[in-house]
């Protein structure tokens, strides 16, 4: 009986945690340099630095430097509003209630390393090393419960708290390479190395302390060696126009070990690691191609846009696959100074009917072998979700509609880059 009942535990865990906003998937990046994330996440066709892993390796043979050392910090701020609709006497919405607002910040630290090595039978031949977060869990969902509309006896009462926590990354270890003939033509290749683990805690934490809390833990790692390989190309048409192409293919399925733990939730069960198990998950796999274009004009702009396909598809059968468009242009105000403004559209994958926009913003500056990057983005998105916690935890009807999600987006970067 324990053995079918840890059984039951690991796969409603399972598709609990999958079923939240991070679950075995994890959130990319869609930039790993301030720069890309100014010009609307735009790398295709033009990054030089150890960014360039992560995206078009290719984009690595524009160094001019020897050696180049960066190092990335980012912020993100979500802040996400549920609200439940409250009905009138004719069943039509009268309003939508706040029932929980989260607002939290999460913070990431990147970095790597450039050689150009010096020869002449190519034009460049770049190396490169680089560690970044590259696949995100990160995820607060704190909602105090209260009994508001009880009759008689104490008004307002907290009943308790339900808490979701996700904490922790995959983080790649990167290792590429990029070399342009004396053509047109550059290529390059990296393999991510992935490693991390992340934590899944949901709870039900009442505030009666004779009652019995409720509290799920599912603890992740990497079962073997994950890994992904990045092939890109650029193509320079003449001085104005570059062409740029990546595919970015996740080598085999990924397995992750997971030890479920509950505490204090079926009876005769101990605290503690009540099963162990393991999660096979098929990643996306991601083709790009942009274009570079600097415009005769007396500013002298530089415009990108690009495209990306990412199959979904393959994850699951609920899922679809998705299109992003990303455009981005840059404009030296004075010599050394220039300013970026972007914007991207991306379809869900979960969900035909909603999208994620995205502005962006950046500067940059150079002082000497130190240059440096600042950038943020802004989004908003509304979905439609059920409630993460049935009412009738506390004694109370389960709501049936689903729950007005609102999530307002703000992420902020600086990349410094010393050149030698």
């Amino acid at each position: 009986m324990r053995t079918f009942i840890a059984t039951i535990l690991i796969c409603a865990a399972s598709a609990l945690a999958l079923a939240q906003s991070s679950g075995t998937l994890g959130e990319r990046p869609g930039a790993f340099s301030a720069r890309s994330l100014g010009l609307g996440h735009a790398f295709l066709t033009d990054q030089t630095g150890p960014a360039a892993l992560l995206g078009n390796p290719a984009t690595m043979a524009a160094q001019t430097e020897r050696w180049t050392v960066d190092l990335s910090g980012d912020i993100s701020r979500v802040k996400e509003t549920r609200k439940y609709p409250v009905y009138d006497s004719f069943d039509g919405v009268l309003i939508y209630n706040n029932y929980a607002v989260n607002d939290h910040l999460y913070s990431k630290l990147d970095g790597g390393v450039c050689y150009r090595v010096p020869t002449t039978a190519v034009q460049s031949l770049v190396l490169s090393a680089a560690s970044y977060s590259t696949y995100r869990f990160d995820y607060r969902y704190h909602e105090e419960v209260r009994d508001r509309y009880s009759s008689g006896g104490i008004q307002d009462r907290r009943l308790g708290d339900n808490r979701i926590d996700v904490d922790g990354d995959l983080r790649s270890i990167s290792l590429g390479a990029a070399t342009r003939t004396h053509g047109p033509l550059a290529v390059g290749f990296s393999v991510n190395v992935l490693t991390g683990s992340w934590d899944y805690t949901r709870g039900v934490y009442y505030a009666n302390e004779d009652s019995t809390n409720h509290v799920d833990n599912i603890a992740y790692e990497p079962d073997g060696t994950l890994a992904e390989l990045t092939l890109g190309a650029t193509w320079e048409l003449n001085p104005r126009v570059t062409f740029g192409a990546r595919a970015l293919m996740p080598a085999g399925d990924f397995k992750f070990k997971q030890d479920v733990q509950r505490d204090d939730y079926i009876e005769h069960v101990e605290s503690g690691v009540v099963a162990s198990g393991s999660v096979t998950t098929t990643y996306p796999n991601h083709y790009g191609a942009g274009v570079w274009y600097r415009p005769q004009s007396e500013f002298r702009p530089i415009l990108m846009l690009e495209g990306e396909l990412h199959t979904y598809a393959d994850v699951s059968d609920a899922y679809d696959n998705t299109f992003e468009i990303r455009a981005g242009a840059e404009q030296e105000v004075v010599a050394g100074t220039p300013v970026r403004l972007g914007f991207v559209y991306a379809d869900a994958p979960d969900d035909e009917n909603r999208a994620t926009t995205l502005f962006t913003a950046g500067i940059g500056f150079r002082l000497q072998k130190l240059a440096g990057d600042f950038a943020m983005e802004v989004g908003k998105i509304n979905t439609t979700s059920p409630d993460l916690f049935p009412q009738s935890l506390y004694g109370a009807a389960d709501r049936t509609d689903n729950d007005k999600v609102e999530t307002a987006l703000f992420r902020g970067m600086m990349t410094l880059r010393y050149a030698l």
